[in-house]
């Protein structure tokens, strides 16, 4: 028989608060948390309780330490993962490069990674632009250019072809 927890619950943390919470949470990795604590709650031992959520019972451990250090406030709280890596642009950096970008400057992310070395020295690898570029809500791409004189095709919206989506004729 496993031993049972020893926890001291806050009077506000009924099974039922509990269950409750856990049904009403939008977070998933939260969710798990509050469903670990409210079988926790109805006197389960933290294996099962592991086996029942599909973590290790190191986890539920965890999230136990977490809330007999701060309650459930605690146990919200924590994120998985940190912080990442801060910017090596400043904001006000990060602004020009937007306000370049909608002027039309950059036609690829290369353009912008050397625009960005020469202005402030700052070295990006090509694929932290890829990164960076979304982020910025810069979006590089531009719909194919269009003759002014051009008339659409009938068919298929962007197929090319007949008007009944089939091959062209020669």
């Amino acid at each position: 028989m496993a031993r049972k927890a020893s926890i001291d619950w806050a009077p506000e943390d009924t099974a039922n608060a509990l269950h409750a919470q856990y049904r009403a949470e939008p977070v998933a990795e939260v969710r798990t948390r509050l469903h670990a604590l409210w079988l926790l709650r109805r006197g389960e031992g933290p294996t099962a309780v592991a086996a029942v959520v599909g973590v290790s019972r190191n986890a539920v451990q965890t999230w136990l330490r977490w809330y007999r250090s701060g309650g459930l406030v605690a146990v919200r709280s924590r994120r998985r993962g940190g912080h990442g890596t801060p910017s090596y642009l400043t904001p006000d950096q990060a602004e020009q490069v937007v306000a370049a970008a909608n002027t039309g400057e950059f036609a690829t992310a290369q353009a912008v990674r050397d625009w960005i070395e020469e202005q402030f020295g700052v070295v990006y690898t090509r694929d932290s632009m890829y990164t960076l570029l979304p982020r910025l809500g810069i979006r590089l791409k531009t719909p194919r250019p269009r003759h002014p004189q051009a008339t659409p095709r009938p068919g298929r919206p962007g197929k090319g072809g007949s008007a009944n989506g089939g091959p062209r004729s020669a």
